[in-house]
């Protein structure tokens, strides 16, 4: 039965085609893709003037540092890309198209998804060589940490995209969905941090902020300072963990936030795909059973 359903959402899935449609999205030369380019064209030079920058100055850049560059810049991208993958097919008369194919709205979710995540993966491809100057220079770095913190990046932005589909298929308008997950974003990122208190500590502020990817790699980082100034076996748990500014034990920032994002994802992605079950006139986020297919 998992066998069928993996098969079904991603090996055999039709809406894997949206892969083509990103990169053809960027890739294509028509008119209606001039912006694209200049956008990508952009890129290109930030990237470029990235990579110079850190080759300069390699030695004493931490990858954790580019690895919280990523997470940011792609925070960002992720609703740019996804805010229309669902609300944009009702404002172009083509949502009637896909409900009478012979997908699935699970599929049609996954794909969408999917998509996402495969030009976003370029993104992350191309941020791996800047992380891995500096984690090879930079005599702070421990290879474990990097695995560890890209990791966190990575999922966290899995989350980000789920989330944004999500209100794409909540909403009517594509701009609606890009601001109610900008906005959703900004609330738990920065608003929700200011009114807690980021630079106090304590076990409070420590669970506040224990999903906080920032606050994640953050750790992280100092988790890597610690043991390069105490030794490996100062930092961790039942020791006084000299230097590292937090009442969670080190280990417990990296693996567990990878893990939950993870579950986050999946159970963003069902709830979207349950709420394409309600009727085209309704905005609820919860079903309630065949009454509202």
């Amino acid at each position: 039965m998992i066998k069928e359903k993996w098969l079904d959402l991603v090996i055999q899935n039709p809406m894997l085609i949206e892969i083509t449609r990103f990169r053809r999205r960027y890739t294509s030369a028509s008119a209606t893709s001039s912006m694209n380019g200049v956008v990508v064209l952009l890129c290109i030079i930030c990237y470029a003037t990235l990579l110079l920058v850190v080759i300069q100055n390699r030695t004493s850049i931490s990858p954790i540092v580019m690895i919280f560059a990523q997470t940011a810049f792609l925070t960002v991208l992720a609703p740019m890309l996804l805010y229309g993958s669902i609300s944009g097919e009702r404002e172009r008369r083509s949502w009637d198209l896909l409900l009478v194919a012979p997908i699935t709205k699970p599929q049609i979710v996954v794909g969408k998804f999917m998509g996402a995540m495969a030009a976003l993966g370029v993104a992350v491809i191309l941020f791996q060589v800047p992380i891995e100057i500096a984690a090879t220079s930079y005599d702070r770095s421990h290879w474990q940490s990097v695995l560890v913190a890209d990791l966190v990046s990575v999922t966290f932005l899995m989350c980000v995209c789920a989330l944004t589909i999500l209100f794409s298929a909540r909403v009517k308008r594509s701009l609606m969905a890009l601001g109610a997950t900008l906005g959703s974003l900004v609330t738990i990122l920065i608003v929700f941090p200011a009114l807690v208190g980021l630079g106090q500590s304590g076990p409070a502020t420590d669970a506040a902020f224990f999903l906080h990817p920032f606050v994640v790699l953050s750790r992280i980082g100092d988790r890597d300072d610690a043991i390069s100034r105490n030794g490996a076996g100062t930092v961790g748990p039942g020791t006084s963990q000299p230097d590292f500014p937090s009442n969670v034990p080190a280990p417990w920032w990296g693996w567990p936030q990878t893990l939950t994002y993870l579950g986050l994802t999946i159970v963003l992605l069902a709830w979207a795909s349950n709420t394409l079950n309600f009727a085209e006139n309704e905005v609820k986020f919860l079903p309630q059973g065949h009454k509202d297919a």
